[in-house]
């Protein structure tokens, strides 16, 4: 079954990268695209990025994209290429106010430590990715959002975009590459964004994460093992994220990919061609 596959992330090779998950975006989807499904991946447009080295190109109907935080309503604007050497579009989310002055490090500061706004920063960059899918009027079966940069998308489909028919098929896949957490979360960021943080699900607290959110709620979580990092065994050991996998109905879904090959690219695609399928046929 062909499917519309919309993958968010805060890295994609060789436009931005700061760990494996770039490699990730950057290799997997030519090859999910080559199993006929219609693939489109979205990214923040940082400041470093070069419109004219990568040929992005303005896309008339959309710009002005809005999205409700706290009580403003921002607006951003979307550009279109395509990852190199590839048939795969990338979307980049033009938000200079949040964006701009990002350095290659992303989520930190030149001297190390993590950007304050983290969480508005990314949440915001969720929110009108999921809005841009209406100015396009194309609805994905599937939305996938990797690590906890864009794990607030899935919070936003299930909790809050799920009420409004655009958004009510589509299915949620919450793929981890890591734990890492590089964002302050607390229950307010739920109210900021129009959520209610009665309707996770779980006890939320200073000490809860994004991460561990988006698992809650997500309709899989893909657990993705790389050359560096054995995501399976970082899930395992990881209290918080162990204790919400195990409150799920279903266990997780672990992919690995061993080396950067076109065999082990086109391997991880199959795997993931199967968790696909497996998630739009749930009821």
């Amino acid at each position: 079954m062909a499917l519309k596959i919309y993958m968010l992330s805060a890295e994609i090779a060789p436009f931005a990268q700061q760990s494996q998950l770039a490699t990730f975006m950057n290799n997997l989807p030519p090859y999910i695209q080559e199993n006929d499904h219609d693939i489109r991946l979205i990214m923040p447009k940082y400041g470093f990025i070069s419109s004219r080295k990568y040929v992005l190109r303005e896309v008339i109907r959309l710009r002005d994209i809005e999205a409700k935080w706290r009580t403003e309503v921002i607006t951003g604007n979307v550009r279109s290429a395509f990852v190199p050497e590839t048939k795969v579009q990338v979307y980049f989310l033009d938000l200079p106010a949040y964006f701009e002055d990002v350095s290659h490090l992303l989520y930190k500061a030149k001297n190390g430590r993590p950007l304050k706004d983290n969480t508005e920063r990314f949440g915001l960059f969720s929110k009108i990715a999921l809005r841009t899918l209406e100015k396009l009027f194309w609805q994905p079966e599937v939305v996938i959002a990797n690590d906890w940069a864009s794990a607030f998308a899935i919070v936003l489909q299930k909790r809050l975009f799920a009420r409004e028919e655009f958004f009510a098929e589509s299915k949620a896949i919450l793929a981890l590459h890591s734990v890492e957490e590089l964002a302050s979360f607390t229950p307010d960021v739920l109210f900021d964004a129009g959520v209610d943080p009665d309707s996770i699900g779980l006890d939320l607290d200073d000490d809860t994460r994004l991460i561990d959110v988006a698992a809650a709620v997500a309709d899989e979580v893909v657990l993705v093992n790389s050359p560096e990092i054995n995501m399976e065994k970082l899930a395992k050991e990881d209290e918080q994220l162990s204790e919400v996998l195990a409150g799920r109905d279903s266990a997780p879904k672990v992919l690995s990919w061993e080396e950067d090959t076109g065999e082990a690219w086109g391997n991880l695609a199959d795997q993931f061609e199967i968790v696909l399928q497996e998630t739009v046929e749930q009821e």
